[in-house]
């Protein structure tokens, strides 16, 4: 192998072990919601949210809870801003469930991203209680899921 070879082999090695960053703007849709599991009606409230839509739904834990669903637009600024709330290094690097959701009935949250290329992730953790790292997020979910919480009662 001449030395002209080897240089550009080991520098493509080089640039592989690079670190790569995880841009927000690979986000093709969130999803977001809460659960309670010793509960009666709609115990299950989800929300799911990509460019120009978020669609709202609750249900219950069978077939006698009628489900419920509903949608709006979002604008472009907003989802912008709200994918710039999460690291997406630092949510990819979490596990999978965190504590003991919904134990004790103490209910459980989850966020859930998915990326242009169809790779999801899904991190569950107790109700009220998200990692640090999704603070920011979390905190915007639950605003945008109270703005659902009344969709099709009246």
């Amino acid at each position: 192998m001449n030395k002209g070879a080897f240089l550009v082999l080991m520098f493509g090695i080089l640039l592989s072990c690079e670190k790569n960053e995880v841009n927000p703007s690979d986000i093709k849709q969130l999803g977001y919601g809460t659960s309670f599991g010793m509960c009666v009606g709609h115990c299950k409230n989800e929300m799911l949210l990509k460019l120009g839509t978020v669609i709202y739904s609750r249900s219950g834990w069978n077939n006698q809870v009628e489900p419920i669903s509903c949608s709006e637009n979002m604008t472009q600024l907003s989802w912008d801003s709200l994918k710039k709330t999460v690291d997406l290094n630092e949510f990819y690097s979490l596990p999978e469930i965190l504590g003991c959701p919904d134990c004790a009935d103490g209910g459980a949250e989850w966020l859930e991203i998915e990326n242009f290329s169809g790779k999801k992730y899904k991190v569950t953790f107790e109700y009220g209680k998200e990692p640090e790292e999704l603070k920011r997020m979390i905190t915007a979910l639950r605003k945008q899921l109270e703005k659902g919480i009344h969709c099709e009662e009246f």
